[in-house]
């Protein structure tokens, strides 16, 4: 049977873009040869994924595989998970935890074949039938679906190919009329996990901030402390690194950062918030008083010392101190909050805030005393 040959893509011709081919376009076979022995190469068996991706991408990855099988069990069933990619070079292969025959996988470098798949730059990706027609295609800039979608996408062109096909079609006369078996459906599942693999890959590398550029900034109006202050950040700043970098307000500690500890303790609009876990954006238009400010929010303001910092001192209610202006912010919305009068309630309400040097039962006894001599100190803030 004489091998027919694929229409030739135009060669691409300078300042014009070349025409990547489409779903239903035939391939030539030629251009699709693994190495063989003896030096000479044999056609790989259909379906084929044909992949241009950049270098030194590794199909083997088990980030990819992941990506591989979320959608491949999707599409086929839990028996069509992937469980290995194999091989080395351009020419890999999937091998299927169902025993299925493995499905070939090229990784295109050469110019010839860029050229005639009409790929320019960027991350492609083609499944090939047993007639040599392209029956699926991802290219870059194309918007790609979650996986349940290209699932469902396959799903629906599977079925429109079986449709479609005539009764009385003779499949030995064309092969592509039997790409829609289960291994054909695997091939596109295989390809689209391909895409769905090359994506986010594609898309972090031409995101990345080249060395040395400027990041987005955007400009951000904090009240804090009684006072607006205008500061340009990036919009991923918390609100403690926003205090601390760069409105010089350093007695906010950052302890864990993991909002574990509380010594990042601040006020919003007069309730405790941990400002490592709050972005500062999100606080515009809010109010914000931090331990600098706390004295000036008490009764009388001033220079006075807010009466919960006074009963620290009074009760030494720290030892090294890193954890106290957390303390204190948290104790001031303690004597707010509607906890109960004894000394277990107040261990309790202030069970966030983590004290290293165990000062806890002079914290309670200076928490209590300012409970007890002003029961809704805290201030207007």
């Amino acid at each position: 049977m004489t091998e027919q040959r694929g229409d030739a893509a135009e060669p691409p011709v300078a300042g014009r873009p070349s025409i990547p081919r489409a779903a239903g376009s035939r391939v030539d076979p030629s251009l699709l040869v693994a190495p063989g022995s003896g030096g000479r190469g044999q056609i790989l068996p259909a379906p084929l994924v044909v992949v241009f991706a950049p270098s030194g991408w590794d199909p083997a990855s088990d980030v990819h595989l992941a990506a591989y099988n979320r959608v491949a069990t999707i599409v086929a069933g839990p028996d069509a998970r992937i469980v290995r990619v194999r091989g080395h070079g351009a020419w890999h292969e999937a091998d299927f935890e169902n025993s299925a025959p493995p499905v070939p996988m090229l990784l295109a470098s050469t110019s010839d074949l860029a050229a005639h798949f009409g790929i320019g730059r960027g991350p492609a990706v083609f499944v090939v039938d047993a007639g040599h027609v392209v029956r699926w295609r991802y290219l870059d800039g194309e918007a790609l679906p979650s996986p349940d979608a290209l699932a469902g996408a396959l799903a629906d062109l599977a079925t429109q190919g079986s449709r479609t096909e005539s009764p009385t079609r003779e499949r030995d006369d064309d092969p592509s009329a039997a790409f829609w078996t289960r291994r054909g459906f695997l091939a596109a599942a295989l390809g689209a996990g391909v895409a769905l693999a090359l994506a986010p890959v594609e898309r972090a590398v031409a995101g990345a901030p080249r060395e040395g550029a400027a990041r987005p900034l955007a400009p951000v109006v904090l009240h804090l402390n009684g006072r607006d202050v205008s500061l340009e950040l990036e919009p991923r700043v918390t609100l403690l690194d926003a205090l601390r970098e760069h409105a010089g307000l350093t007695g906010t500690k950052k302890g864990c950062d993991h909002g574990q500890c509380g010594a990042c303790t601040v006020h919003v609009d007069r309730r405790r918030v941990l400002s490592c876990l709050s972005l500062a954006a999100m606080q515009q238009g809010k109010s914000i008083t931090t331990i600098e400010g706390l004295a000036a929010t008490a009764e009388g303001g001033g220079d006075a010392l807010h009466p919960m910092q006074q009963a620290f001192l009074t009760h030494d209610g720290f030892q090294c101190g890193y954890c106290t202006p957390g303390q204190i912010m948290s104790a001031c919305a303690v004597v707010r909050e509607p906890w109960g009068p004894d000394d277990a309630a107040v261990r309790e309400a202030m069970s966030g805030n983590i004290c290293r040097c165990g000062a806890y039962p002079n914290i309670v006894a200076a928490v209590q005393e300012v409970r007890r001599s002003q029961p809704t100190v805290g201030g207007a803030e």
